[in-house]
């Protein structure tokens, strides 16, 4: 039997994490309806409600005349069976998400179950349910930012405070700061559903869509991936206060303004390697002259 082969199929089949071929050798075995019975089983149980009072004075009346009680035997590999996922669903209760999280100044790349990717940028935070991830392929993005390449395959989810994206295989980014959301399409097609209003937008390759102050915009884009991917942030009209939170995720720095017009904008960009020249291209050409503290994480602003 497979089980009896590989001692970690069952938590495997359970966490989403069966290769195609595993899975379905697993779904034709002898024991596969009686593990999925047990889950069943599970899934329905509701907590029954009680009288505590009369439950407590029939437990005393009770044990002065001690009843034999009825002995079943179980099968012992269904006992196992039985225990294994019992334990397996209260470890879940407590340990029933994965949580994927990136430092300031920090990349990183995450490879879910089915294959698909997720690369996030600097300070950002991506969860997701641990267990049955082929049946529950959704994801949290509850904060900052994310390009994700996904199999083909239904029901897979991003959703943040704002909204949901859902795809059907495809290369999309996410980007949901505190001051700043927005949707961007790269490939294939992606539908972002508002979180208020249940608006549906459908976005194709070269659309974006972003918060306003008004509601939702769509625009268009013509590079083939986010610049980030390249270590490199792009900014159109942007207001400034803006682009300096995008430096200070990037570079964990932190700046005093002293007066300066945070709201101006700006066109332009910065490499995320160097903090030198990210401050000369960002402030230089808006007339902002800058000193770096001792401590080189706090930058002094000041007009010319």
């Amino acid at each position: 039997m497979l089980e009896e082969r590989d001692d970690t199929i069952l938590a495997r089949w359970l966490s989403g994490e069966l290769s195609p071929e595993e899975r379905q050798a697993f779904e034709n075995s002898e024991s596969y309806k009686d593990y999925l019975s047990i889950i069943n089983g599970v899934d329905r149980f509701i907590k029954p409600s009680f009288d505590k009072e009369g439950l407590r004075s029939k437990l005393f009346l009770e044990l002065d005349a001690p009843k034999k009680g009825k002995i079943v035997r179980l099968k012992s590999w269904y006992y196992v069976a039985a225990a294994s996922i019992v334990i397996l669903l209260s470890l879940g209760l407590f340990f029933n998400e994965v949580q994927y999280i990136s430092a300031v100044g920090e990349q990183k790349t995450v490879v879910l179950p089915d294959g698909s990717t997720v690369r996030l940028n600097a300070d950002s935070h991506l969860k997701r349910a641990r267990f049955f991830w082929s049946n529950h392929k959704k994801l949290s993005l509850v904060k900052g930012e994310g390009f994700f390449e996904v199999k083909k395959g239904d029901g897979f989810e991003v959703h943040t405070t704002l909204g949901k994206v859902q795809v059907l295989g495809t290369k999309f980014n996410v980007k949901n700061r505190e001051d700043y959301f927005e949707v961007a399409c790269y490939q294939g097609k992606v539908q972002f559903e508002e979180a208020e209003s249940k608006t549906k937008t459908i976005l194709v390759q070269g659309q974006k869509v972003i918060k306003t102050a008004s509601g939702f915009d769509q625009e268009t884009i013509t590079n083939l991936q986010p610049t980030w991917l390249e270590g490199e942030s792009i900014f159109t009209n942007t207001p400034l206060h803006l682009v300096l939170r995008e430096l200070e995720i990037q570079y964990g720095v932190t700046f005093e303004m002293n007066g300066v017009d945070i709201n101006d904008k700006f066109t332009g960009g910065f490499v995320h390697d160097n903090l030198d020249t990210a401050l000369t291209t960002v402030l230089v050409p808006m007339g902002i002259q800058y000193t770096l503290g001792k401590d080189n994480k706090t930058v002094l602003l000041t007009t010319e």
